[in-house]
């Protein structure tokens, strides 16, 4: 009996978490950023390769992320595509040296 109340116990935390949290995997590691609206929608998103589009996709995460005052998991984001995108326009000009 005390192993069915243990079961309930983890499972009313775990789902209390994933309804109030999205949980974010970035350069740092794993972040759990509060929700602006309770669901279980976007429960967990890697955002290591996330570009332009990708935000666009998913909005309410990144307003999430910027109302937590955690906006360094949007900004490494935008620096690594931009590191990218420039390298990207040097390889073309200088023929992929």
């Amino acid at each position: 009996m005390s192993r069915f109340f243990a079961g309930m116990f983890c499972g009313a935390l775990l789902l209390f978490v994933v309804m109030h949290y999205h949980i974010v995997r970035g350069n740092n590691g794993v972040v759990l950023v509060p929700k602006i609206s309770n669901n279980l929608a976007g429960i967990y998103t890697d955002i290591r390769a996330f570009d332009l589009q990708d935000w666009q996709n998913h909005k309410p995460l990144a307003a999430a992320i910027m109302r937590s005052n955690q906006s360094d998991l949007l900004e490494d984001s935008a620096h690594r595509n931009f590191g990218n995108a420039v390298r990207r326009v040097v390889d073309d000009v200088f023929g992929g040296q």
